[in-house]
């Protein structure tokens, strides 16, 4: 019996960021992805390969309920604590720049920024894609949104603050998300995110193996699109209209209570350290950034 060929879904032939299509090498081809890099140091998926297949399922629309969320999601919310304690750290990270108001979570999962923003005293938002968490969301009192970030339902100038943690990565079309990122966002609101660092050294050393460069087989639900370096990044945003203020994880938090500055002042040389080492041994997973909407 004959197996079925697989087929190519092309997905971008020109850079992301900066537009080239003439200064672009092949950088990793795999059974399901083909990627490339660009000199302005972005790596994006060119064309990924699937076997014919029915379209995915759409979206749930909420109507599985907590259940739903449950199934799926309970165990990555095992650890909701700590990762509210680290959405309350990235926030403060921004409000070292930018003065207090409304902040959107783009991307919000089960709500722990959201959580963070409520106890910093922040109203918040959230966008998700999947209806069971949104619904899960405004069970714990959320104001939750299903949507795409390339088109945010929300007015003009609506929100002081922005967070996007790993969300970046799953478009592939930057330029169009950031857009209307900037449009809800105030002059001189401030925008966070956190995105997989391309240069992080087990990608790197084996990038035809490592799963950075793999990509799910319906092209849908959890595929990278784009890949960062904090350079190339930071010029994406310089283009549409924002200027980066700060990269990486902050030692100090001007705006956090005065208990809190001591100990991160006291903190603050081993710290440095710590994250220098991170970064000039490309051990960092993930890098943060801070920019301001001009």
């Amino acid at each position: 019996m004959n197996q079925p060929q697989r087929v190519a879904f092309p997905v971008r032939s020109e850079c992301p960021s900066c537009g080239a299509a003439g200064r672009l090498q092949p950088f990793v081809q795999r059974s399901n992805a083909d990627w490339e890099s660009c000199n302005c140091g972005l790596v994006f998926l060119k064309t990924h390969y699937a076997q014919p297949a029915a379209p995915p399922p759409p979206a749930q629309d909420g109507s599985a309920g907590v259940a739903a969320y449950q199934q799926r999601y309970g165990q990555y919310d095992s650890r909701q604590r700590r990762r509210v304690d680290k959405s309350r750290q990235q926030v403060m990270d921004l409000l070292n720049y930018v003065e207090r108001g409304p902040l959107l979570d783009i991307g919000s999962s089960m709500g722990y920024t959201l959580q963070a923003a409520r106890e910093l005293g922040l109203p918040a938002a959230g966008l998700e894609m999947d209806g069971a968490v949104v619904e899960q969301c405004r069970q714990a009192g959320f104001e939750a949104q299903q949507g795409m970030m390339d088109r945010l339902p929300w007015p003009d100038a609506h929100f002081q603050l922005v967070v996007m943690k790993h969300v970046l990565e799953h478009t592939p079309d930057p330029r169009l998300a950031l857009g209307e990122v900037r449009r809800v966002l105030r002059p001189g609101g401030g925008l966070f995110i956190a995105v997989p660092n391309l240069h992080y050294h087990r990608a790197m050393r084996d990038p035809q193996r490592h799963r950075f460069f793999g990509f799910s087989g319906d092209g849908h639900a959890d595929g990278h699109y784009v890949y960062y370096t904090p350079a190339a990044l930071t010029a994406l945003l310089a283009s549409m209209g924002f200027e980066v203020k700060h990269v990486h994880p902050q030692l100090l938090h001007r705006r956090a209570p005065l208990p809190r500055q001591l100990g991160q002042l006291a903190a603050a040389p081993f710290r440095a350290t710590w994250h220098a080492a991170l970064t000039a041994f490309n051990l960092r997973k993930e890098f943060w950034l801070v920019a301001v909407r001009r």
